[in-house]
């Protein structure tokens, strides 16, 4: 049975592998240049998936963990309890009814009397930009993302596969900006892995108490 270590690293390689294959492909074979540019074009989305299909694996491997490990509201994070609240009941609902306020305030109480179970939902958005995954991170009680130079490569990766997915035709992708995305996919797959596995290291996801 694989640990969490081995199950992110399994992550990682197999995507970087399917990155490989979508860098060579367009050169493989004997293509005309608009069959080639769109493959390249198109190729910019299937790295952004490959990119959020990530964060909600190592995400949801990591839920498993801190499943496994039974914490109840006493010794879990104040960040992981609010985050696996909010999954549950969703905070951000505006709720003017006094009966649903009433099931909230119940929701909520069970979480006294037993232990704390997070939903695998991972608030991507489906847009995985810098501020969402350090969203995502900060929920997990784990370090950020520096902005430098993580905010620069991500969000364009961002912009250009927004433009993609909603139909300009006319955005200019050749294999150095593939290459330029392609590293930038793998290089915050291995930032993101450091530091689940430095929380999980850590014990970040333990409440601090005043005489720790």
């Amino acid at each position: 049975m694989f640990n969490i270590e081995e199950e992110l690293v399994y992550e990682i390689d197999w995507r970087i592998n399917e990155i490989s294959i979508l860098k060579t492909v367009p050169y493989l074979f004997s293509l005309s240049d608009k069959q080639r540019n769109t493959i390249e074009r198109y190729s910019i989305p299937a790295l952004y998936s490959l990119w959020e299909g990530f964060i909600v694996a190592a995400f949801t491997i990591y839920t498993r963990e801190l499943n496994s490990l039974k914490l109840n509201y006493e010794r879990m994070s104040d960040c992981i309890l609010t985050h696996a609240i909010d999954i549950e009941v969703n905070l951000t609902n505006g709720r003017s009814d006094f009966g649903k306020k009433q099931r909230l305030v119940n929701e909520i109480y069970k979480y006294y009397f037993k232990d704390v179970r997070i939903l695998p939902q991972i608030p991507t958005n489906s847009n995985v930009n810098y501020k969402v995954i350090n969203t995502i991170l900060q929920r997990f009680n784990l370090s950020i993302l520096p902005e430098k130079p993580h905010k620069k490569r991500l969000d364009k990766l961002l912009l250009f596969r927004n433009k993609i997915a909603h139909g300009e035709s006319s955005v200019p992708v050749d294999k150095h900006l593939i290459s330029e995305m392609s590293f930038t996919v793998i290089e915050l797959m291995h930032e993101v892995f450091n530091l689940i596995m430095e929380g999980f290291t850590n014990k970040t996801y333990l409440r601090v108490t005043s005489g720790s």
